[in-house]
């Protein structure tokens, strides 16, 4: 992965992000009610400085691009936490790619006093006087961007967008959030993957002339491992062999075997058959992996499936409850209550949860220690986000927490595998790798392959573990212990996950609102079935009671006295 780097610029406006609150234009207005930056959650040393480069920056757009696992959140909730205390904006909004993720983002924004409300609809306009701002998918500000545009327009906003090269998904995406948003007093671009323009380029970012997104600051692989801020994790490649047919021919190959290219895809998909014994090997090999895990110090930790659509991922969770004797945590990607068995999952003990992109990105789980890798996207950004989900440290956990990854021997993961260890020797000053590994590296291999007319897939041999890459110099990324010529590097830091992780406890003011408004329904319906009134006229009424035009737009002082009146009435 190609490393931006830090460009220079001359200081621009946002300096006074450093200074005492202004106040002006509006900003500032509940500055006051914000606590200090808690000390239980000091910087990072690259949070702080990538904190400089944000006050040195001479645009109003910043992209920062930092490796999973390294603290994006915190340190975009620090330069939010600045400009607020400061009165350099007075509002925040953050854009990210699923609910699930808007909803993280806000419950972490609460623990350092920044309310934000998560998911609002656009009907229900601004959000109220509680809140600092809102966090909200690109999906929802491409629907009504005007909303925001004008929201953006009456407070000074720091808009935050994670992984902003969703924004390429869809072109109304990137082209609706900019007409949201160029009126913006801050843009902060927060990105855990280096991303393309191939298709459309993304709002505020600059590419070079290879069409790759340039960061403003970055934080890549190689310092992580330095800094030792991630957990080791070492790629587990299957081989097997594989029997399809596509276009009336019967074909049978392992991964060794080269293949066009639509071939190989459809081999790939082969072994992906929840019913095939390939699948069924790896899955038994994966759940015996975390009994080890979990024997060795951790008995906690937890495994995740990332399959390939709903269909296949209920067949795997299916199978793999019968292997492991505990039926898995299930999610789809925004499916209602997607958010809360993630939460509970996170907290539980439970063995397994098998996924549909829910959990590729942006989703924190740190007590995942193995992965089976059962999809047949091949895509860079797609894998290291997947990667990204096994490397996050467990405050307090054991000292050895070496993470597992089992995948197919597929030529083109196992590149993916090899381009990060080329990242991990780099970081360690060991020797290039060989020219062979090279070759491999440089094949042209499609991202994604489709079955087309014609393919079925028929069986999967067994699954067998590919030694010849498995030794220390090949695809461990993050060894806990150095390889000898690593000792000639300079002295690694100590471990900062456990600081960086111990989180300061506050209900959000989202979470008082959700809970407010839940006995408000609850309330309602029991007076409604008293009375024989209507929910309607039973609101409109507690609405007129307590000077507010909705529930939706109630503060949650006016929710509380409303919940009171109609508590009053039911024990009359």
């Amino acid at each position: 992965m190609r490393q931006a780097t830090l460009r220079r610029a001359r200081p621009y406006c946002c300096a006074p992000l450093y200074d005492a609150p202004q106040h002006r234009n509006g900003g500032g207005a509940r500055a006051g009610t914000l606590p200090d930056w808690p000390d239980a959650r000091p910087l990072r040393a690259w949070q702080k400085q990538a904190t400089e480069a944000v006050r040195a920056h001479s645009a109003t757009s910043f992209l920062a691009s930092a490796t999973p696992a390294a603290g994006k959140t915190t340190f975009g909730l620090h330069i939010a936490h600045r400009m607020l205390s400061a009165g350099f904006v007075s509002r925040i909004v953050v854009a990210g790619p699923t609910t699930h993720i808007c909803r993280q983002w806000a419950a972490d924004a609460g623990r350092y006093g920044i309310d934000l409300e998560p998911n609002r609809p656009n009907s229900d306009g601004p959000e109220s006087a509680d809140f600092h701002g809102v966090a909200v998918t690109y999906q929802t500000i491409a629907a009504g961007p005007e909303v925001h545009r004008l929201a953006a327009g009456r407070q000074t906003t720091l808009l935050i967008a994670d992984e902003p090269h969703h924004m390429g998904d869809l072109a109304a995406w990137g082209l609706q959030t900019r007409k949201a948003f160029d009126g913006a007093r801050f843009r902060l671009l927060l990105s855990g993957t280096p991303f393309r323009s191939d298709n459309s380029a993304i709002p505020w970012v600059t590419y070079d002339d290879d069409g790759l997104s340039q960061a403003d600051y970055a934080y890549g692989y190689p310092q992580a491992l330095r800094d030792r801020v991630c957990r080791p994790i070492t790629f587990l490649p299957y081989d097997g062999e594989m029997e399809w047919v596509s276009d009336g021919r019967l074909r049978s190959a392992d991964f060794d075997l080269a293949l066009p290219a639509a071939e190989s895809a459809r081999r790939l998909r082969t072994a992906l058959v929840p019913e095939g014994e390939w699948m069924g090997e790896v899955l038994r090999d994966g759940d015996a992996r975390l009994g080890e895990v979990r024997a060795d110090g951790h008995p906690d930790a937890g495994g995740l499936v990332i399959a390939s659509d709903q269909e296949h991922a209920r067949a795997i969770a299916a199978r793999l409850g019968q292997v492991s004797g505990e039926r898995p945590e299930l999610v789809m990607s925004d499916e209602p209550g997607a958010s809360r068995r993630i939460a509970e999952f996170a907290s539980s003990d439970r063995r397994w949860l098998v996924s549909v992109l829910m959990v590729s990105e942006g989703v924190d789980i740190p007590r995942l220690r193995v992965g089976v890798y059962a999809t047949a996207a091949r895509t860079e950004l797609f894998f290291r986000q997947v990667v990204g989900r096994f490397i996050r440290t467990t405050p307090g956990g054991p000292r050895r927490q070496m993470s597992y990854l089992l995948m197919p021997a597929d030529p083109r993961l196992k590149a993916l595998a090899h381009e990060i260890e080329v990242e991990r020797r780099h970081a360690l000053d060991l020797a290039p790798i060989g020219e062979e590994a090279e070759e491999e590296l440089d094949q042209p291999e499609p991202e994604r392959g489709e079955p087309g007319e014609g393919f079925a897939a028929l069986s999967s041999g067994d699954a067998e573990l590919d030694e010849a890459i498995m030794s220390e110099t090949t695809l461990q990324l993050f060894p806990t212990d150095d390889p000898p010529a690593a000792k000639k590097a300079p002295a690694l830091a100590p471990p900062a996950a456990a600081v960086e992780d111990r989180e300061p406890e506050r209900e959000s003011a989202y979470q008082v609102r959700e809970r407010l408004r839940g006995e408000r329904s609850r309330l309602v319906g029991d007076l409604a079935r008293r009375t024989g009134k209507s929910h309607r006229e039973i609101q409109a009424r507690i609405n007129r009671e307590t000077r507010v035009r909705s529930v939706a737009g109630a503060t949650l002082d006016q929710l509380e006295r409303g919940n009171a009146l109609l508590r009053r009435e039911l024990w009359r």
